[in-house]
């Protein structure tokens, strides 16, 4: 049975990414001629960010770099890093998770069914690159995330850089790589489980500590966090204003988010171990971001930010934190630039693996020339990220 925090995630992501408006988005024309139209929703806004910054983005990195991740598991080896398994146990469990990943691939593409933006097929969904690179990236974390956790962040990153590649060259929705993400690691998951029933107690390094992997102890709070971010921008004001197209009506947002600890200690007592002590922190929270605004009239730009600010979070439960946040900065655009103010609130759910997802609320105000009025706007999203 799913554990109810898992369960959780899922069913809000789900809310999010279903979020639409009535109105339709075209995709672009196929080859016999026919507009292709899908509702306005989260994947739009994140593929207008693409199509305002590099609409003809078409480097193949992605083709190379999804199999870093696997190159890794046996290089490391025979070049004498400690796995968690010996030659057997390990290839029995990739063979598994890799059969696993390649049947949940093949068939949710020819189920599903889901045009790509670029209306080359529809197999659009799961991202066939992406499951492939985090699949990998996770047998990697598996084996070798407790001997060292930058051998994970490595493989985590390649995994990311893919993802990116996929959209990018609008060969998938944002959602495509996402779903990807989740499958890979949920059948190494399983492909893990069942390998551990078919050799039980055997086959184990002779160094290898299951107690070793880099866990989150909420009363250290001496822990980096980087994060890739996703939202979706809601504007707030005049709907006169909205529908006359004077201000935006919508738009994604994507950003690169860093954590950086500056401060800790308890809510309601600072005594060490006392009964019901809730370990808090404070620190410095840096985002660097790209964000699409669309109006009505279906004009859609870019602008870039830089914000720079602090975080408090407490520590509910080993797996869920609160954090409140505010952050101010600037943004850029081909009209000028202005001052950018967020406030935000997240639960962070600390899924296992050195991993965070947080679902996050923000009100954000910027100005897109120093001569207009503030646009104000609320941002709904999540990030994943690794803490380290």
């Amino acid at each position: 049975m799913m554990k109810p925090v898992y369960r959780w995630i899922f069913i809000c992501l789900g809310m999010l990414l279903c979020l639409e408006a009535r109105a339709q988005y075209v995709v672009g024309t196929r080859g016999d001629g026919s507009v292709a139209t899908v509702p306005y929703s989260f994947d739009t806004d994140i593929r207008a960010i693409r199509d305002n910054a590099f609409p003809n983005f078409h480097n193949p990195y992605g083709d190379y770099i999804q199999w870093g991740p696997a190159l890794l598991i046996p290089t490391l080896k025979a070049f004498g890093v400690p796995t968690r398994g010996n030659w057997g146990r390990l290839l029995s469990a990739a063979a598994i998770s890799a059969a696993l990943t390649g049947g949940v691939s093949w068939g949710l593409k020819n189920w599903v069914g889901r045009e790509r933006p670029n209306l080359a097929d529809s197999k659009s969904f799961p991202s066939g690159h992406v499951i492939t690179a985090f699949c990998s990236a996770h047998i990697l974390h598996k084996e070798y995330g407790w001997y060292s956790p930058w051998i994970s962040v490595a493989g985590y990153t390649l995994a990311m850089a893919t993802a990116v590649q996929r959209v990018a060259t609008d060969w998938h929705w944002m959602s495509d790589t996402f779903g990807a993400a989740a499958l890979g690691i949920g059948c190494v998951e399983l492909g893990y489980f069942l390998n551990g029933l078919i050799w039980g107690d055997k086959g184990y390094c002779g160094k290898f500590n299951p107690r070793a992997h880099f866990h989150y102890e909420p009363e250290a709070f001496d822990y980096y966090t980087i994060e890739w971010l996703y939202g979706r921008r809601f504007m707030l004001g005049s709907q006169d204003d909205i529908n006359a197209s004077v201000k935006p009506w919508r738009g994604g947002v994507a950003a690169l988010q860093a954590e950086l600890p500056w401060t800790r200690g308890a809510l309601g007592t600072t005594a060490p171990g006392a009964e019901g002590m809730i370990p808090m922190s404070s620190g410095i929270k840096v985002r660097l971001g790209a964000q699409s605004l669309t109006h009505k009239d279906g004009t859609s730009y870019n602008i870039y930010n830089a914000l720079v600010g602090g975080y408090w979070s407490l520590a509910i439960m080993t797996w869920f934190e609160t954090e409140a946040y505010a952050m101010i900065g600037g943004d850029w655009n081909a009209q000028g630039g202005g001052l950018d103010t967020d406030l935000g609130l997240s639960a962070n759910f600390i899924t296992g693996g050195a991993f965070k997802l947080k679902l996050f609320a923000e009100f954000e105000a910027f100005k897109l020339h120093r001569e207009k009025p503030f646009f104000a706007s609320f941002l709904l999203g999540y990030s994943a990220g690794f803490y380290f």
